[in-house]
């Protein structure tokens, strides 16, 4: 008997062993949400933090590693073939006898570089909501990479309008916002401050020093790690009583070292600290008094941003994509800066440590505008519109598909059965434009069912049309109207000819005694 619920096949495309990045947690948040109205199963390439969270809510986990596509993201001109060589990959058949044991009612793909599980979920005819949490390179590739995307998903669901706005357009009627949020009791409030004062003592933080944050699941040049450090430096002249703490683990060594470099040669890092991997948010957040988000890249939303708002913190920021679109909904857009400009960003932060008073001020605003804002109630108001959205999505019937090879197959339950021949195809009251295009990869992985219309004698197509529907020239000509053959529909020209005086040498006919092709020369 089929759960009562109906079923969801979430697919992450990473799975940190050590530590959980802003998209894994963003997926953890929404599945937890999903949970009480979706049967949830979450597929990850490898054991990891987010694995133990979803079992420990006591979701099933599927460990297969699929390939991500990163030229997808960042427009590529080559995305769209990574993608077709990717699929065929000894992974594939492991993933549609997935889907095919499984059957969700509907498959969730998270970020743009996981495809893969998307357009086999397409294939098979399994609706796709796939969930947006990046912006797309600016690239002039991009308009093709999003039309791929949104070809493979029949909901699109964007993180911020940023996320979205390569989907105007004829695809906006099926994207949806839904911004992250959190739920206040897991912040733990009435513990901030034994949060606080046990960090500030363990990192050797008295009080009256005022803790700037900079916060990154990985830390690499896109999160401008290098610009908090000049900033850092310009501040410390100013304000003896700042101190700099760094909070994320480094994707690349030589350049998190380059960025210490910086406070080592103006003899800054005895003012620095740095934590690789805090599992516990809520125990660092109140430790801090200003956070800074000075991300190059254009963001797709900005979790650090919103987290330390919702911890009471002001927070500044460059304008980076959704980054900017969080000040301006909390009203707290003063504190957004130029992209890059670091003398912006050390002005405002240094306002902040001359004026005790704004500083708290703005720490309370924050967490006031993104409680209403983004908080819980306004999450489950998002949500209510997306189940509303999807719950209408069916399962569509895809009966006829063909790849790259000319065959025709129709599907009948999880297999594919090969026509033989045009005319078999015609006889079992098919189409041409009812046939759907799908990976070839995908149809090798399909399990296969006898073929239909038979070869040789009888009822079977003869061998010339089975050849050239075999070849492709059938499936061509029938779309285009010429037949089998080819023929062209001008008059007089060579080849023409040449078919017409081979008609006249030699004309096939058939024994309706026997049901034989015999062939004689014309009297």
């Amino acid at each position: 008997m089929r759960n009562a619920r109906p079923s969801l096949l979430v697919f992450s495309h990473i799975c940190s062993p050590d530590y959980v990045t802003g998209a894994e947690k963003l997926l953890m948040f929404k599945m937890r949400e999903l949970l009480p109205l979706y049967a949830c199963t979450l597929v990850v390439p490898n054991e990891g933090v987010i694995a133990t969270q979803a079992r420990a809510l006591g979701m099933p986990v599927i460990v297969l590693n699929i390939p991500i596509i990163a030229s997808l993201y960042l427009g590529l001109p080559h995305a769209l073939e990574d993608i077709d060589r990717r699929m065929g990959e000894p992974f594939l058949p492991e993933l549609v006898a997935l889907l095919l044991r499984l059957k969700p009612d509907a498959v969730l793909v998270n970020t743009c570089v996981h495809p893969l599980p998307a357009v086999a979920a397409k294939a098979t005819g399994i609706p796709v909501i796939w969930s947006v949490m990046e912006v797309l390179q600016e690239t002039p590739h991009t308009p093709a990479c999003a039309a791929f995307i949104a070809g493979h998903a029949d909901r699109i669901v964007g993180i911020s309008a940023a996320t979205l706005r390569p989907f105007g357009g004829h695809h906006a009627h099926r994207t949806l916002l839904l911004p992250p949020s959190w739920r206040e009791e897991e912040l733990e409030p009435g513990n901030w401050d034994i949060y606080r004062s046990s960090l500030r003592r363990q990192l050797g933080i008295d009080e009256e020093h005022r803790l700037i944050g900079f916060i990154a699941g990985t830390i690499y040049g896109g999160k401008g790690f290098h610009h908090f450090m000049d900033m850092a430096v310009r501040l410390a002249p100013r304000h003896g009583n700042a101190r700099f703490l760094i909070v994320g683990n480094p994707m690349d060594g030589a350049y998190f070292e380059a960025g210490l470099d910086i406070a080592r040669a103006s003899g800054l890092m005895d003012r620095v600290r740095w934590i690789r991997f805090a599992e516990r948010m809520e125990c660092v957040y109140p430790a801090m008094d200003i956070v800074v988000v000075p991300s190059l890249g254009v963001e797709g939303f900005g979790m650090t941003a919103l987290e330390g708002m919702a911890f009471g913190k002001p927070v500044v920021s460059f304008a980076s994509g959704g980054l900017s679109e969080i000040h301006e909904m909390t009203g707290s857009g003063a504190w957004s800066v130029g992209t890059g400009d670091v003398d912006s960003l050390t002005a405002a932060v240094s306002r902040l440590l001359s004026d005790d008073r704004l500083l708290r001020e703005t720490g309370e605003r924050n967490r006031a505008a993104a409680g209403a804002v983004f908080g819980i109630g306004a999450y489950q108001s998002r949500i209510g519109a997306f189940l509303e959205s999807v719950k209408d999505l069916a399962m569509p019937q895809v009966r006829l598909v063909k790849g790259s090879a000319p065959v025709v197959y129709k599907r009948e339950g999880d297999c594919l059965r090969p026509y033989l021949s045009e005319k078999a195809f015609v006889k079992d009251g098919n189409r041409w434009e009812d046939v759907r295009l799908v990976p070839q990869a995908w149809i090798a992985a399909m399990p296969k069912g006898p073929a239909l219309g038979r070869t040789g004698s009888g009822a079977g197509a003869p061998r010339r049309r089975q050849k050239a529907l075999r070849s492709g020239r059938g499936l061509a000509a029938a779309r285009s109207g010429r037949g089998l053959r080819g023929r062209s529909r001008r008059r007089g020209t060579t080849h023409d000819r040449r078919l017409a005086a081979r008609r006249r040498r030699r004309k096939p006919t058939y024994s309706y005694k026997t049901g034989k092709r015999k062939s004689g020369r014309r009297r």
